[in-house]
């Protein structure tokens, strides 16, 4: 008999299950509690994937011999094959008791507990699996890929490098360690990896897509359209590819307006091309194209300076019917909740933003600190793993928040659970989690705020919060959104705690006896067109500094720099002799940046918001010229505000004269500094504009109850 199940085994290794199984089965009608025979046709059965029968064998061999570990592990994965997996849990554990050394039942544990992003577990399991097996490098991948679900990208890191190190062939892995490197913000050592994981595999789709994505983000969109057309060459109908390609189109720097022109241009057409042409047809269509979106979304189209209506329109309506294919019972708007009387309006704030950034400076922390709690309760909705102190003070104002949620659909099912009257989105098009959210309909009423200034083009959203400040006459042809005008600038300001911040020029190598003009704006929002005022406020003023702060890539301030150096050869003036690129500040140096120029040189096109208030703080001179787009008017309603308006331009010529009569007229610069300091009180803690809030929120929900 012995003999028999040996040739079973011979014939099993050899690859023929079929007469390996005959042989088990046949063992069996003479011996039918033959335990060897029933684990070993067990096995044969789970390696064709028939888990029910390989289910029936290892449960008749258990009731033989109960206490063997391998057993109970081969019925455990079996379980875990069929999606069974509470029973697949229950019988690793018991392998466990059995044999405390079993590290690949730890492991497996910690697979099933990353399908039901139960994270902490999961990790909790691929640790003890690697206590027990250090080289066994299947869970330090998974480990990884853990770590960086809860944002924590310095461990992720370590444990992928592990995993690379021990099988220097998994492509995945290379991939895997690339998107973390590239969540960090070290974009080098993201490109690095991605291109071994296509060298490793050059089939492999994903690692070219997130190649292109990160190419991208350093601003070297042709070197991104490459490695995303080489993805399409394998998968031409791949969603993703094609979203990435249509975002490619859209640069962070563009050399001069006529290439803006081209890129719109550009971008239009591949919209149009993936709204017509895409494949949504078959249920895996569907998943995989809602998997898609908010990877890349068009935030670089909002800095090109014109109204987006129309583009953004097209985005937002194919984003939401592809969200409204994947999950059809969530797209439906829910009734509004009934209100007993007096009852606080649940209002739901959902943000990846609450910790110190300047969403959240502008607009959440004044929003949640001061709607009247009386009339409303907050629900908080976290959808980042960045946290810091801010993040502790966000908690303390909502009755219910909600965090570490990695699973979408039960974020999803979590909102509507709490049924809610009211959904803000403080920004829409920052985060691809929140853009995803937003396409559905989780609310009766759901709007979004100045976070990022643009319409979001999404169906899905009825309203947008903005600011009767800086919204012009016309400005409702800028929104599919309902606008609404809220009083002032539309939110809650706290005065910036001025953090003690001892420097000098001396110290940070600026020239002592210089006009400093602050341009502290994110390169991408200098707009070519306007270029020219930096050479001409130089010739004007001529012992003078620009400081521009530089972009997290080399490659863009680059970019942008030899944009600047043309206009100034073009002036005949040196470069090098006016302009200065600082390195990234954290808070307490561009506080004090602020402290030691004379003029802030607010940025035209895309106006300032918190970098105002920042420059206010410090009664920092502020000249702006304002748009007729709401993000180009942020300083100008702030000043007006304060009632300051000698520094406002209304064209270039004009900005630049005051520009350099600020740079010229020491006591000009004094009196301007001094009324900020005396006037600035007016832009603080308004409640004119929450109460406004207030009113419209209830009033929008009394309407809907009708």
């Amino acid at each position: 008999m012995t003999e028999t199940l040996s040739s079973a085994f011979e014939y099993y290794q050899n690859g023929d299950i079929k007469q390996a199984q005959n042989i088990c089965k046949k063992v069996l009608e003479t011996d039918p509690n033959n335990p060897n025979a029933l684990l070993l046709l067990g096995n044969l059965f789970f390696q064709e994937a028939n888990y029910d029968l390989s289910i029936v064998c290892y449960k008749k061999a258990l009731l033989i011999y109960p206490t063997n570990h391998n057993i109970q592990y081969n019925l455990a994965n079996a379980y875990r094959k069929s999606g069974q997996f509470d029973k697949a849990i229950s019988y690793y554990l018991k392998a466990i008791q059995i044999n405390p050394l079993l590290y690949e039942a730890y492991h497996n544990l910690g697979i099933i507990m990353m399908g039901k992003r139960q994270i902490d577990d999961a990790i909790r399991y691929f640790q003890e699996a690697l206590k027990l097996n250090p080289n066994f490098f299947n869970s330090y991948y998974y480990l990884g890929i853990a770590f960086q679900g809860k944002g924590q990208l310095d461990e992720a890191i370590d444990c992928l490098k592990k995993t690379v190190q021990m099988n220097p062939t998994d492509y995945e892995a290379f991939d895997k360690l690339g998107i973390a490197f590239q969540e960090k913000g070290q974009l080098n050592e993201a490109i690095t990896c991605f291109k071994k994981a296509v060298q490793l595999n050059p089939n492999f789709i994903d690692a070219y897509n997130d190649l292109g994505i990160t190419l991208m983000e350093q601003g070297k969109n042709d070197e991104a359209i490459a490695a995303i057309n080489k993805a399409l060459d394998l998968k031409p109908n791949c969603f993703r590819t094609q979203l990435a390609k249509c975002m490619s189109q859209l640069h962070i720097i563009y050399p001069d307006q006529s290439s803006i022109e081209i890129s719109r241009k550009r971008y239009e057409e591949e919209l149009l091309k993936l709204k017509n042409v895409i494949s949504i047809e078959e249920p895996q269509d569907i998943e995989a194209a809602a998997e898609a979106i908010g990877t890349v979304h068009p935030f670089y189209l909002t800095y090109q300076g014109l109204n987006d209506l129309n583009l953004q329109r097209i985005y937002g309506e194919l984003t939401c019917k592809i969200m409204a294919l994947r999950y059809p019972q969530l797209a439906q708007t829910p009734p509004m909740p009934s209100k007993i009387h007096n009852e606080p309006l649940r209002v739901g704030i959902i943000s990846r933003f609450f910790y110190r950034h300047s969403v959240w400076k502008i607009p959440i922390k004044g929003l949640i600190e001061n709607l009247d709690r009386k009339r409303f309760s907050l629900y908080g909705y976290f959808t980042g793993r960045k946290k810091d102190s801010e993040t502790e003070i966000a908690r303390s104002y909502f009755v219910r928040f909600i965090e570490d949620v990695y699973s979408f659909e039960q974020l999803c099912q979590t909102i509507r659970h709490d049924n809610l009257h009211v959904l803000i989105y403080p920004e829409i098009g920052m985060d691809h989690m929140t853009v995803k959210l937003a396409a559905l309909r989780l609310a009766p009423i759901q709007c979004t705020s100045l976070g990022h200034p643009d319409t979001t083009g999404f169906p899905t959203i009825d309203y947008y919060l903005s600011s009767a400040l800086m919204e012009t006459p016309d400005a409702d042809s800028h929104y599919t959104e309902n606008l609404i005008r809220l009083p002032n600038l539309s939110f809650s300001y706290k005065p910036l705690e001025v953090p003690t911040f001892t420097t000098s020029r001396e110290i940070l190598g600026l020239p002592e006896k210089a006009v400093l003009y602050l341009c502290s704006q994110s390169l991408f929002k200098y707009l070519p067109q306007y270029d020219e005022v930096f050479p001409r406020i130089a010739r004007n003023v001529s012992n003078c500094k620009f400081l521009f702060i530089s972009n997290p890539s080399e490659y863009v301030t680059q970019q942008f720099r030899q944009r600047i150096k043309w206009i100034f050869d073009q002036w005949n003036i040196n470069l090098n002799d006016y302009v200065l690129f600082l390195p990234r500040l954290d808070a307490g140096q561009y506080h004090g940046i602020n402290l030691l120029c004379d003029i802030f040189l607010d940025s035209i096109g895309w106006s300032g918001n918190n970098t105002t208030f920042e420059a206010v703080a410090c009664n920092l001179p502020i000249v702006t010229l304002p748009g007729t787009l709401m993000r180009a008017r942020h300083c100008f309603a702030i000043l007006r505000m304060m009632g300051l308006t000698e520094t406002f331009a209304t064209t270039v010529d004009e900005y630049i004269e005051i520009a350099s009569q600020l740079g010229r007229n020491v006591q000009w610069r004094h009196d301007i500094s001094e009324k900020i300091k005396t006037q600035k009180y007016r832009i603080y803690q308004d409640r004119q504009c929450i109460t406004a809030l207030e009113d419209f929120l209830v009033q929008e929900v009394e309407k809907k109850m009708l």
